[in-house]
């Protein structure tokens, strides 16, 4: 509401500027008051009133419930304004200007110098620590030494039995037994030239001194093998002086075939030695012609004796697949033991036969013993141990064997084995020990111990880092890599 009433000595302040208005109006308050305050009242009016159009004015918002519902009835009403005093009306085209907060720069905090000190000496004393403890801990010894092995042979005898209990120091094993049917085939591999038989005539001549006497069916041949027979016997005088007594003789060539035409060459008896030869020789002083035929495979008991085995293989290889899959984990099958036997054997072609292959049907029944694997490899340490010479060891690493079967019992599951065993011995060193030993040695010192040890060839000893001397004192931190060498 605003008051119209005059005032003799208007006098304003900063302290009566309202706080709550804007900082523009409070500028503009404080100067339209000095300009009211130095104008004094004229005399035709001692009231100053304040023209309404010199004012500036604004709106003020009055809470709705400070607002009376009714007036006095003994004050007349008074024409509220709509523009309250001192107000600003800011141009609509202007835009405020929005404040940018400024960050606060906080500087960082900074130690003191006792609190250096003490940081430094911190830092120090890790250092220290770290450096011990790399002292201590990081050096290292990496040593190989090369012993020399003496090898160890042993053969031991040891039964496999089904029943383990009921033999001594037997190994357990098993029998696998199956009969099967087979068909199968076999190729033939000997051959005939069927055809004629080259013919011809050889002077026989005797360097000796003495009559020979030649059966008929001797035998001449030729360099490269070609066999020829007499076909009557021969009596070749015996030699005198520059002479060099001879013979005529008919020669027939062993085989059928083109091979037998020969052209003049030497002929050597084939039963004589090399000395006899020289002396006692055939000629062909006319080439042989005639031989010719052609090459065929025939069926010979060669060829029905490779067919047996054929059938047995077939027997073999169907029953070690079932065996096998049958096996527990850690047996293995004795390969020596297989025993295999054909019930019947039915070939399709016959001895003369000319055939490309042997066709057959058999019956077979085929067993092998089993045994455990593990109990065997103890006898068979065992066995080593107990042979080993003085002061040695066994060299650290997997065993080998060969077996052999001395004989078998297949009604009673027993199969007596002679096991040969192969190792090798080094001279018994202890790695701990031998580390206890070498701890605070230096590294020639260390290396010529290493050296004088029972079979030591070569040391190679490295350290670790390059400032170490001496041997570590943590046997942790030596590693011994001990190779054999034959």
């Amino acid at each position: 509401m605003r008051d119209i009433t005059s005032n003799k000595k208007p006098s304003f302040s900063r302290k009566d500027i309202p706080e709550e208005l804007p900082e523009e109006a409070k500028k503009l308050y404080e100067k339209h008051a000095s300009k009211i305050a130095a104008k004094k009242p004229t005399a035709k009016s001692s009231v100053r009133r304040f023209a309404g159009s010199q004012i500036p004015i604004t709106t003020v918002h009055v809470p709705k419930q400070m607002v009376p519902e009714k007036q006095s009835k003994k004050e007349p009403a008074i024409a509220m304004e709509k523009r309250p005093l001192f107000a600003v009306i800011p141009k609509k085209t202007e835009k405020a200007k929005k404040i940018k907060k400024t960050k606060t720069f906080k500087p960082a905090m900074l130690l003191g110098t006792k609190e250096t000190k003490i940081a430094m000496a911190l830092s120090a004393v890790v250092l220290v620590v770290a450096g011990i403890a790399a002292f201590i801990f990081l050096p290292s010894a990496n040593i190989a030494l090369n012993i020399q092995t003496a090898p160890l042979l042993v053969d031991q005898k040891l039964s496999i039995a089904t029943n383990a209990a009921a033999v001594p120091n037997a190994v357990p094993g098993t029998v696998f037994s199956q009969q099967v049917q087979i068909q199968g085939g076999s190729p033939v591999t000997t051959t005939q030239t069927i055809g004629t038989k080259a013919k011809g005539t050889v002077r026989i001549f005797n360097k000796t001194f003495d009559t020979q006497k030649i059966k008929a069916q001797s035998r001449l041949a030729t360099k490269d093998g070609a066999i020829f027979y007499m076909q009557s016997p021969a009596i070749i005088p015996a030699s005198s002086g520059s002479s060099v007594s001879s013979a005529t003789v008919e020669v027939e060539a062993a085989d059928a075939g083109d091979q037998g035409n020969l052209t003049p060459q030497r002929l050597d008896f084939a039963a004589l030695d090399g000395s006899a030869k020289a002396v006692v020789y055939g000629q062909v002083e006319t080439a042989f012609t005639g031989g010719s035929g052609q090459q065929v495979k025939v069926v010979a008991d060669s060829d029905l004796d490779a067919a047996h085995e054929a059938a047995k293989a077939q027997a073999k290889a169907q029953v070690e697949q079932a065996a096998k899959a049958q096996l527990q984990s850690g047996w293995s099958l004795m390969e020596e033991s297989w025993d295999i036997k054909l019930d019947s054997f039915a070939p399709a072609q016959k001895t003369g036969d000319k055939a490309e292959n042997i066709v057959f049907t058999a019956t077979a029944t085929a067993r092998v013993f089993a045994y455990q694997e593990s109990a065997l490899n103890s006898v068979l340490q065992s066995a080593l141990a107990s042979n080993l010479p003085p002061n040695t060891t066994l060299f650290p690493g997997p065993i080998s064997f060969t077996k052999s079967v001395d004989s078998v019992d297949w009604d009673k599951g027993v199969a007596n084995v002679t096991a040969r065993v192969t190792h090798s011995t080094i001279p018994n060193v202890s790695l701990d020990t031998l580390k206890d030993k070498l701890v605070g040695r230096s590294k020639d010192d260390a290396t010529t111990y290493l050296q004088n040890l029972p079979g030591a060839q070569t040391v190679d000893l490295k350290l670790w880092p390059f400032w170490v001397q001496s041997i570590p004192s943590i046997q942790q931190r030596i590693n011994i890599q001990v190779n054999p060498t034959r």
